[in-house]
């Protein structure tokens, strides 16, 4: 398993060693052992420009998440899994609200994120469902077995 990391802001310390350990353990929860997965760190600003690019939506958001495993590309067994890119803003101004850690909320973009690299989708109702119950099994899993 390789988790690279690139952290493209400075206002958010981003603690390498912990988010490689909960990658590697959603990961490992998922079935993805020999999985190779790029992480990315950014601001509103640059997650705005991207979402922009990709997306066609003018807005900041909290995860982006780039497969590379797709139908008309690469096969499932592909080992290279996809990009994830995160907003340290979002995560800090989230954070603030729900009275948590940042590293939490960071563990659950990043959760979030690398679900919809194994083609997890919550653009409907009962696709929502599906991701929020994954991710809350996976935070339990990984989460509540260390401390914040």
């Amino acid at each position: 398993m390789n988790v690279d990391i690139m952290d493209l802001q400075a206002k958010v310390k981003v603690d390498r060693k912990r988010i490689t350990s909960h990658a590697e353990s959603v990961l490992k929860a998922m079935g993805e052992d020999n999985t190779e997965l790029s992480l990315t760190f950014v601001d509103d600003a640059y997650i705005k420009r991207l979402n922009m690019r990709y997306r066609n939506v003018n807005a900041a958001t909290d995860v982006l998440a780039f497969p590379m495993r797709e139908e008309k590309g690469p096969s499932k067994s592909c080992p290279i899994l996809g990009d994830v890119v995160i907003s340290t803003d979002a995560a800090k101004r989230e954070a603030y609200i729900r009275h948590i850690p940042i590293q939490k909320e960071i563990f659950l973009y990043l959760t979030h994120g690398i679900l919809h690299l194994l083609g997890y989708d919550d653009t409907t109702a009962s696709g929502r469902t599906k991701m929020r119950r994954k991710e809350k099994e996976l935070m339990g899993k990984i989460c509540d077995s260390r401390a914040l």
